[in-house]
C-alpha cells in the first residue's frame, strides 16, 4: 500500500516538474485561421466599397442629367415669359 502511495507521489511529482511541449504546427494553423478571417472580410470590404463608389457615379450621373433638364426647363421658362409678354403687348 505504501509502495502505491509512493508511486503516485512520484507521478505526481513528475508531471508537475515536466514542461508541456507546445507544437507550433497548431500556432500555424490558428494564424492560418485568423488571416483567412481578415482576409475574407477585406474582400468583402473591397467590395463594397467597389459597389459604393459605383454607386455614387451613377447618382452624379443622374443628376447631372437632372441639372440638364433643369436647364433646359429654365430656357423653356424664360421663352414662356417672353412669349407672354409679346402677347399682352398684343392684346
Amino acid at each position: 500500500m505504501q509502495e502505491d502511495i509512493l508511486t503516485t507521489k512520484k507521478k505526481r511529482m513528475s508531471l508537475l516538474g515536466k514542461k508541456k511541449v507546445i507544437n507550433p504546427t497548431l500556432f500555424n494553423d490558428r494564424l492560418a485561421s485568423i488571416k483567412a478571417v481578415f482576409k475574407a472580410a477585406h474582400e468583402n470590404a473591397s467590395n463594397l466599397h467597389a459597389e459604393m463608389e459605383s454607386e455614387i457615379a451613377k447618382k452624379e450621373s443622374q443628376i447631372a442629367a437632372l441639372q440638364e433638364d433643369i436647364k433646359t426647363i429654365g430656357v423653356t421658362k424664360q421663352e414662356a415669359e417672353t412669349f407672354m409678354s409679346n402677347i399682352e403687348k398684343l392684346i
